[in-house]
């Protein structure tokens, strides 16, 4: 009786594990990303790393920041990840990114060194003081 109640329990206790990995694979992790202007999140920091990453992403790490900015498929869209490097690796740079639930880090939508803008995704870009 008592091995009965274990496994049954066991069984409820897997089965949520799973629904709860389903949710964040799902849910969390390929929800859209929102590019809105508005919505948007403003970082500015010191370039420390920038490599390929994901599909044809080309993904940036700043000074003393834990997370990941990227942009989307930027190899694949014409953008020359070596004269990124030697631009703006140990550079002050300002970038805005996409708001998500899953980190505070993530796709980028405009990236700004200085007063040129690298890179955007929107037609009217966003000004900034850096």
């Amino acid at each position: 009786m008592l091995k009965k109640i274990i496994l049954w329990s066991l069984g409820i206790v897997v089965g949520l594990a799973l629904l709860f990995l389903l949710y964040l694979i799902f849910i969390v992790k390929i929800s859209a990303v929102n590019t809105n202007k508005e919505k948007s999140i403003k970082i500015t920091g010191i370039v420390d790393s920038l490599y390929l990453g994901g599909i044809n992403d080309i993904v940036f790490t700043l000074e003393n920041n834990e997370n990941l900015y990227y942009i989307n498929r930027g190899a694949e869209n014409g953008i020359d990840l070596e004269n990124f490097r030697n631009d703006l690796k140990g550079k002050e740079v300002t970038l805005w990114h996409a708001r998500s639930r899953a980190s505070n880090g993530g796709h980028m939508m405009q990236l700004k060194f200085k007063d040129s803008i690298y890179y955007t995704e929107w037609e009217i870009p966003l000004e900034s003081n850096n």
